[in-house]
């Protein structure tokens, strides 16, 4: 929604800065996203008379004016000639500069000619969209003066971000309804009253609605003797700046009245409806229109037009028809002004592929309330501008419906927003909101307004008193809860377990809460908890594991064409418990690898498998800082026998990690070797630190040796890193292990490793002689406790 400040003031006079008056609307919930001067380059335009116009000696289209501006005399070449010796007019002499054009004016020949600046068109003073001939300025206007000035174009534009549920900013009093309650200026509504003719419209138009519940409300005003120009410059500058085409002044009345009190209106030509008079109905099947803008529509039974006795001519809420539009030789003007149902006209909107001005604000929820305001107001500008007799009354069918009213508890508003609201602040923030509050006990009665259709729950009267109070008033504490470490440090934990898994290569997968009895069944387990009022009858209880949830995820990924999945989901489980607790409800973390680990580059092709589950269990172990944990005993059902392992902290089991048996993964439609491990967090938040152990960096270099061992086929690796870093002791800054080789020469059930190793002492440089017997104590442990050798060759 675009706003003009001057426009703004007339209905909240206040005098903050723009800037300031934007940044007090935008913390009170109504974003100002731009400030702009749309008229900023409009400099050095004069009014001027034209004295004389003559043919152009070289051209028949072009001619040339001379003209006045009181001081002086200029010859300039124009293109049209919609104006004559006498009128007022726009020039643009040399140095000026205006918002259509990018660089300054200049004199300049045109076909041997020399033409000392230009007289400007709407578009290129930025009044108007027009281009086809030059402005013509009113006869009061002062010669010589100053253009941008004369008409009030020094202004500023708000352009304001308006969400779907709140209409009521679409319209420059919705606006200054904010204003007014942000700066505490008193509001000044526009001024609609009429000064109606003897001659009754009721005499003159008739209405009918047959579709009263898409139509609850319709109101036509009757305007005899309009006389069809150009509104005032001022009000097409405002409409143009508004995103909207200043037409003729009749239906730019209707126009302005829109964007000033934001309800839609519509003016057709007496003359041309059939029996003077419209009737509200639904469309015949097949039944055609065409609409302002030249096209022609099919209608439905479910669109709602406005029709005269023969013929529709209008889509009630979209658009009116070419069939009775306003024109130059328009003398009686039919203004209708109603209220419509707002799905209604979404769906015909929608399915004519016509969004308008009127139906955005239709399909949002207009205020019915406004229907007779909006009338009035669009009636008196017709009057003024058009010089339109207003004649008495208005044809009527239906009202606006009773305001709703809502409860609102203090003592709810304080426990959702964090401070104490009492009664008295929250009555004082609806009656800045112009909104009537009344005392009911301990409680409030409060009356929305028929504008603010938003406001449907006590919450949002809670969001209201926010707004008016400010925004900076709701603290931001975390709400305690009932478990160790409250909120604020159960959230700081998943916050690093999701982080760490993150790290690893991993994305977090959501799953639903829901489980089948096959789900359940596949971890082993029996007992579950049953959902009263399921979503899916085949999802009739609560998760009792994120396993199932997991593996369905990396089959989906593997089905829509990815390679490899690596997945990770934090969340609840639920299984039965007993006495005051019926149900026992954990919190785990599981992570599920599988398909294709690499593709080739820069890795080997690779699928993923055990290691690349246990790779990323000890990355969370590390990231967690969780020592002493181990794997033990084989896990059971659905892992692989010899490719899975319980995680255990002492004597406590924390989870389980391996391989998906390979006939569950041909039922799951997993690749085989697809691996997931998953942890009790209840379990695993004890042992885990925040704590990080820093050691200085050695400022001397490291002595790097690379040493192979021949081990039995049997003996893991990490027996000889454990080995190595306990012979080292201090002086070992890194093992890595970077091959694993077997065949010859390697004996026969036997296999080699290789360790890469670097040395430092952080107080000196280590000496061959010192490097050399450490690696003599390691290769002296490995044979003993191994039985390894050092490999030569």
């Amino acid at each position: 929604m675009k706003v003009l400040l001057s426009w703004l003031r007339e209905c909240c006079p206040s005098d903050l800065r723009p800037e300031e008056l934007a940044e007090r609307l935008t913390a009170q919930g109504v974003k100002v996203e731009g400030v702009t001067r749309p008229w900023e380059r409009l400099n050095g335009v004069v009014v001027a008379r034209v004295v004389e116009l003559r043919d152009h000696p070289r051209s028949e289209k072009l001619c040339l004016a001379r003209v006045s501006t009181g001081s002086a005399e200029r010859e300039l070449v124009v293109g049209v000639r919609n104006m004559k010796a006498g009128d007022l007019v726009p020039l643009a002499g040399p140095g000026a500069t205006v918002p259509g054009l990018a660089e300054p004016l200049s004199a300049r020949k045109i076909r041997g000619v020399t033409s000392d600046g230009m007289l400007c068109s709407p578009r290129e003073l930025g009044v108007g969209f027009e281009h086809t001939g030059i402005l013509i300025l009113p006869p009061e206007a002062q010669l010589g003066a100053d253009f941008k000035a004369a008409f009030g174009l020094d202004d500023v534009l708000f352009d304001i971000e308006v969400k779907s549920n709140r209409p009521d900013l679409l319209s420059v009093f919705g606006v200054a309804r904010e204003a007014a309650v942000a700066t505490g200026t008193p509001l000044t509504p526009p001024d609609t009253m009429v000064s109606e003719a003897n001659e009754k419209a009721e005499e003159v138009a008739s209405v009918e609605v047959l579709d009263r519940e898409r139509c609850p409300r319709y109101l036509a005003r009757v305007i005899r003797g309009v006389q069809i120009g150009g509104s005032p410059i001022g009000v097409q500058a405002r409409l143009t700046a508004s995103g909207v085409r200043p037409i003729s002044n009749v239906v730019d009345a209707t126009n302005y009245a829109l964007v000033e009190l934001g309800h839609p209106l519509h003016a057709f030509d007496l003359s041309l409806l059939e029996g003077s008079g419209v009737i509200v109905r639904r469309a015949n099947e097949g039944e055609h229109l065409v609409t302002l803008d030249d096209v022609e529509r099919a209608l439905t039974t479910d669109d709602l037009v406005i029709a005269d006795h023969a013929k529709a001519v209008a889509v009630a809420g979209v658009m009116g028809s070419a069939s009775a539009e306003v024109s130059d030789s328009t003398a009686d003007v039919l203004l209708e002004s109603a209220y419509f149902e707002p799905h209604g006209v979404r769906r015909t909107a929608r399915r004519i592929g016509l969004q308008t001005e009127a139906s955005a604000r239709f399909e949002r929820g207009a205020d019915p309330e406004a229907v007779d305001r909006a009338a009035d107001r669009a009636a008196r500008l017709m009057a003024d501008w058009a010089q339109g007799r207003v004649l008495a009354g208005a044809v009527q069918v239906g009202e606006a419906p009773p305001r709703r009213h809502i409860s609102l508890r203090p003592a709810r508003a304080s426990l959702v927003l964090g401070h104490t609201i009492a009664r008295q602040d929250a009555e004082q923030a609806f009656v800045r909101l112009g909104m009537a509050a009344e005392a009911d006990g301990l409680d409030l009665d409060v009356e929305v307004p028929s504008y603010r259709p938003d406001i449907e729950r006590e919450i949002d009267l809670v969001e209201e008193v926010a707004r008016v109070q400010g925004y900076d008033r709701v603290g931001s504490v975390l709400p305690g809860v009932a478990q160790a470490g409250g909120m604020a440090g159960a959230f700081a934990f998943r916050r690093r377990v999701r982080r760490a898994l993150a790290r690893a290569g991993l994305r977090e997968a959501v799953s639903y809460s829901f489980a089948s009895e096959a789900d359940v069944g596949l971890m082993g387990q029996r007992d579950a908890v049953r959902v009263a009022n399921p979503l899916a009858t085949e999802d009739a209880l609560l998760r009792t594991s994120l396993v199932p949830g997991l593996l369905r995820a990396v089959a989906g990924n593997i089905a829509h064409g990815n390679r490899g999945a690596a997945l990770f989901e934090v969340g609840r489980v639920f299984r039965p418990g007993t006495g005051q607790a019926p149900v026992d409800e954990r919190e785990l973390v599981a992570a599920g690898l599988g398909g294709a680990a690499s593709l080739g580059y820069p890795e080997p092709a690779r699928q993923f498998d055990f290691f690349d589950g246990k790779g990323a269990l000890e990355t969370l172990m590390a990231a967690l800082g969780v020592t002493g944990w181990r794997l033990g005993e084989p896990a059971g059902h659905p892992f692989h026998p010899g490719r899975s392992a319980i995680v255990a902290a002492g004597e406590e089991t924390m989870g389980v990690l391996g391989e998906v048996h390979p006939k569950v993964a041909e039922r799951l439609d997993v690749p085989e070797g697809t691996a997931v491990f998953e942890l009790d967090l209840t379990a695993l938040s004890p042992l885990a630190t925040d704590r990080v152990a820093y050691r200085e960096i050695s400022r001397f270099p490291p002595v790097h040796r690379d040493l192979a061992f021949v081990v039995g086929d049997d003996v893991p690796a990490g027996a000889i890193l454990d080995i190595i870093a306990g012979a080292g002791g201090e002086l070992v800054e890194s093992v890595t292990l970077f091959d694993v080789f077997r065949g010859a020469p390697v004996p026969t059930e036997k296999k080699s490793l290789a360790f890469s190793i670097d040395f430092r002492a952080p107080e000196r440089t280590l000496t061959d002689q010192e490097v050399e017997a450490v690696v003599g104590a390691i290769v002296e442990r490995v044979a003993r406790v191994l039985g390894g050798e050092l490999r030569t060759g």
